[in-house]
Protein backbone atom coordinates (compact mmCIF):
# COMPACT_ATOMS: atom_id res chain seq x y z
CA UNK A 1 0.00 0.00 0.00
CA UNK A 2 1.71 3.03 -1.22
CA UNK A 3 2.56 5.65 2.29
CA UNK A 4 3.58 9.39 2.30
CA UNK A 5 4.04 12.07 4.49
CA UNK A 6 3.84 15.25 5.89
CA UNK A 7 5.05 18.21 7.88
CA UNK A 8 2.66 19.72 10.79
CA UNK A 9 1.97 22.87 10.18
CA UNK A 10 3.16 23.98 13.96
CA UNK A 11 5.97 21.94 14.70
CA UNK A 12 7.32 21.10 11.49
CA UNK A 13 7.96 17.04 13.00
CA UNK A 14 7.48 14.71 10.08
CA UNK A 15 3.83 12.64 10.26
CA UNK A 16 4.57 9.34 8.09
CA UNK A 17 2.79 6.11 6.93
CA UNK A 18 -0.15 8.18 5.61
CA UNK A 19 -1.97 5.90 2.98
CA UNK A 20 -3.02 6.95 -0.44
CA UNK A 21 -6.38 4.93 -0.15
CA UNK A 22 -8.19 6.99 2.25
CA UNK A 23 -10.93 9.81 1.11
CA UNK A 24 -9.55 12.28 3.74
CA UNK A 25 -7.28 12.10 6.55
CA UNK A 26 -7.08 14.01 9.56
CA UNK A 27 -4.04 14.29 12.03
CA UNK A 28 -3.34 15.45 15.87
CA UNK A 29 0.03 16.62 16.45
CA UNK A 30 1.45 16.36 20.21
CA UNK A 31 1.79 20.02 19.76
CA UNK A 32 -1.53 20.82 19.79
CA UNK A 33 -2.28 21.03 16.25
CA UNK A 34 -5.02 19.62 14.30
CA UNK A 35 -4.68 19.66 10.02
CA UNK A 36 -6.27 18.16 7.10
CA UNK A 37 -4.47 16.09 4.25
CA UNK A 38 -5.32 16.49 0.25
CA UNK A 39 -4.80 12.70 -0.56
CA UNK A 40 -4.43 13.26 -4.15
CA UNK A 41 -2.01 16.69 -3.64
CA UNK A 42 -0.67 14.69 -0.32
CA UNK A 43 -0.20 18.19 1.39
CA UNK A 44 -1.72 20.03 4.61
CA UNK A 45 -5.32 21.16 3.62
CA UNK A 46 -6.36 22.89 6.21
CA UNK A 47 -5.08 23.50 9.90
CA UNK A 48 -5.99 24.74 13.62
CA UNK A 49 -4.88 24.57 17.12
CA UNK A 50 -6.82 22.69 19.20
CA UNK A 51 -8.03 24.49 22.83
CA UNK A 52 -7.60 22.70 25.75
CA UNK A 53 -10.26 21.60 28.13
Amino acid sequence: MPTFAVNCPGCGVSKEHMTTTANKIGVHCSCGISFSVNIEEQTVDDWWERKGS
